[in-house]
């Protein structure tokens, strides 16, 4: 076993975020270092604005009572930068549901952030909910151990989180005042497509949430991502560099003051996206394959000891495949991957090509002996890929893993490195790791219509034969509807009610959360009275179990397999 060590540059990285409110201007306070993402508190008048919510209720009740020590004066507006779970999360711990049903409250949000934040909480919450743990460390010990934080800001727990819904949205630009503050949303996208920067015209401020952070960005994200296409991140740098700012409050990192400073900072923050993105093509266009063009293409000179473009989150070796995959797909050009042995198969012959499993073991315990800790964790894949339950060739992986992880600078690399070992060793806990749709109080604030979409990329296709019914769900409280159309081994998902629906369920949003959580069937609903159901019971209940339970998920194998 290793022992526990740090790199120098990520602990000093890392220690240098302790939690504090910044205040900057008249009335403008950040939240920093509370949890992996900032929020910030507009003063005005008789109310105040927020932007961002934390990453969840824990952390942003935390936030919120110091904002609390700061003024007395009620939060009328919130406005969410973009989807990701970190920043639309702990809304509950600073406003009241109740007030933003009633209109007292308003919640702002670019038009597409609703449907981006169910892709990541439905149409692929297990995958992505499973290798999220992976990448902030969520199940390691926090020291030098286990995690020592994100590379943005302090460790990531797990912890409850919430969702409400906006109740104003945008497409490309909103302005609008509260509390006599008087502000604009701009859509920048960046590091997503719906990313919004916050303009504060009186008071010069702007809050540019995640186009810029204090690391190298994060081109792509370990845990998987779309296509973050650099031009278009570059494209909204510039945007910010328009303000001519005299604040720049971004949400992953400290505050920065000065026109000259920001200038500066946003200039060599855009030109180091734009190198690795026009880099990574030059050698594209010359045949390169990604692992040639990840050795040929690293950080310039002058970007080496800036302080914001340190490799502690984001990176160029793990960002200059994405890029490649972007333009032109995974496929490298070699037709020998098109049509590959099964993959278990596979690895059994690289393994009698190299000399068989015992060979093997003992050249990855040499290697890692010798401190080429890497190699000893591939060549030991080669034996977990064969058979997952050979505990000598996942032990060695673990511990060549592990070594591995406690070298790396990038906050991420040692994350996913430490998790991968201890599921290698069969220690991690992955309990409510992925679930679908995820929690009730998030799933309380979602469209029926987006909850019911869910199911589409859960239908059991091997049991579905010749089915054919087409159900409309409708909710009597909130008076949505949408509907599920089963062609045999599709389901299509209908946001308007097709005429000619087989059946109609009617129900309220406490049934429907039930229902999620497995906390009721339809058929005890439906004998208690509690919904409605026009059509035959019996077609509609051998229609839904066609469908995976929202909320059933497997064991997810990252590693060991």
């Amino acid at each position: 076993m290793p022992d526990p060590s740090v790199h120098p540059d990520l602990a000093q990285h890392q220690g240098s975020m302790s939690p504090r409110i910044f205040t900057l201007g008249k009335g403008i306070h950040c939240a920093f270092g509370y949890s992996i993402v900032n929020c910030t508190l507009i003063e005005g008048d008789d109310s105040c604005i927020l932007v961002d919510t934390m990453t969840s209720l824990d952390t942003a009740k935390v936030a919120a009572e110091e904002f609390r020590k700061i003024t007395p004066k009620p939060i009328k507006t919130v406005i969410y930068t973009h989807f990701h779970a970190d920043h639309v999360s702990g809304a509950d711990a600073f406003v009241d549901k109740d007030d933003v049903a009633a209109g007292t409250v308003e919640v702002i949000a670019q038009e597409e952030l609703v449907d981006n934040v169910m892709r990541d909480v439905g149409l692929i919450a297990p995958v992505l909910g499973r290798r999220a743990m992976y990448q902030f460390g969520m199940r390691l010990p926090i020291g030098e151990d286990g995690t020592v934080g994100a590379g943005l800001g302090p460790p990531q727990r797990p912890g409850k989180r919430s969702f409400v819904a906006p109740t104003t949205t945008f497409r490309d630009s909103y302005k609008g005042e509260a509390g006599g503050i008087r502000f604009e949303i701009h859509l920048i996208p960046s590091e997503t497509e719906d990313q919004c920067a916050v303009w504060l015209p009186e008071q010069r401020a702007l809050l540019s949430a995640d186009a810029v952070y204090e690391s190298f960005p994060n081109l792509y994200a370990l845990r998987g991502t779309r296509f973050r296409n650099p031009t278009i991140w570059a494209d909204g740098l510039d945007r910010l560099r328009e303000f001519d700012a005299e604040i720049l409050i971004p949400h992953h990192g400290r505050p920065v003051e000065g026109r000259e400073r920001i200038a500066a900072l946003l200039t060599d923050y855009r030109d180091a996206i734009q190198y690795v993105h026009d880099q990574t093509l030059r050698y594209m266009n010359k045949g390169w394959t990604p692992d040639e063009i990840a050795e040929a293409v690293v950080m310039p000179e002058r970007f080496h000891d800036h302080p914001w473009l340190g490799e502690y989150y984001g990176s160029y070796r793990h960002s200059i495949p994405a890029i490649y995959a972007g333009y032109l797909g995974w496929y490298k050009g070699d037709p020998v991957m098109l049509d590959t042995a099964p993959r278990a198969e596979r690895a059994a012959r690289y393994i009698d090509l190299m000399g068989g499993r015992e060979r093997i073991l003992t050249k990855a315990r040499e290697a890692h002996a010798s401190g080429d800790h890497q190699w000893a964790a591939e060549i030991a894949t080669w034996l977990v890929r064969s058979n997952p339950d050979d505990t000598d060739a996942r032990s060695v992986k673990a511990e060549a893993l592990r070594a591995w992880g406690y070298r790396q600078k990038n906050a991420t690399w040692r994350n996913w490195g430490l998790t991968a070992a201890l599921e290698l060793e069969g220690d991690l806990d992955m309990a409510g790791g992925g679930m679908v749709l995820g929690s009730p109080d998030q799933v309380s604030g979602f469209p029926l219509a987006a909850i019911i979409r869910v199911l589409t990329v859960r239908l059991k296709t091997e049991d579905c034969d010749d089915t054919r019914l087409c159900v409309a769900f409708e909710t009597t409280d909130t008076e949505e509807a949408c509907a599920l159309e089963l062609r045999r081994d599709v389901c299509q998902f209908h946001e308007t009610v097709p005429d000619g629906c087989d059946a109609t369920l009617r129900f309220d949003r406490g049934f429907l959360l039930a229902w999620v959580f497995g906390r009721t069937t339809l058929e005890d609903a439906l004998e208690s009275g509690s919904i409605s159901l026009d059509g035959d019971p019996g077609s509609v209940s051998t229609f839904l179990s066609k469908f995976e339970p929202f909320n059933e998920v497997g064991d997810i194998a990252i590693a060991a397999r």
